[in-house]
């Protein structure tokens, strides 16, 4: 996506590329290609373990409501690990749904070509690399980012209040 200050400056926004809007179901080799490249983007492991849902078992998410006041009596990597026990029983029996969606997301997005190109990328070495990459970016510059960011916020803070 382009930047608002690209746009700013006249620059053309480049479009997103369009989907490829398959309707038919895959093929036994496509659904073979959209396996591969759930397997290597980490999206099958997070659907085999349900480790997506880690988000609502975490302290101060929706699993974790307390009254008031209210005294907590259970230690919080006890208390992360029975709530996700709880949110990985229930996902259990809608496990079949979500890799469905994807698997037809991903079908009615990509043509067997593109994906066998996407595939045959994201499996190489420097696939490999490019999302490893992509990971420590995001995680190390956010790091490393995060007194600018208190800074930023402060000012808009101070700004917005005028």
């Amino acid at each position: 996506m382009p930047s608002n200050e690209a746009i700013a400056q006249g620059q053309t926004p480049s479009p997103l590329a369009s989907s490829t809007q398959v309707e038919n179901p895959a093929s036994l080799a496509k659904l073979a290609l959209i396996r591969r490249f759930m397997k290597a983007i980490g999206l099958q492991d997070k659907l085999d373990t349900g480790s997506f849902l880690e988000r609502y078992a975490v302290p101060g998410g929706p699993m974790w409501t307390i009254s008031s006041g209210q005294t907590l009596s259970e230690t919080l990597i006890g208390g992360f690990e029975k709530r996700m026990t709880a949110l990985r029983d229930a996902y259990a029996q809608h496990r079949a749904e979500y890799q469905e969606a994807y698997e037809n997301h991903l079908n009615w997005e990509f043509t067997e070509a593109e994906l066998a190109e996407i595939v045959g990328f994201l499996e190489r070495p420097v696939g490999q690399h490019y999302l490893d990459g992509r990971w420590r970016m995001a995680a190390y510059v956010g790091t490393n980012t995060e007194d600018l960011e208190a800074r930023i916020l402060a000012e808009a803070q101070a700004n917005f209040r005028k």
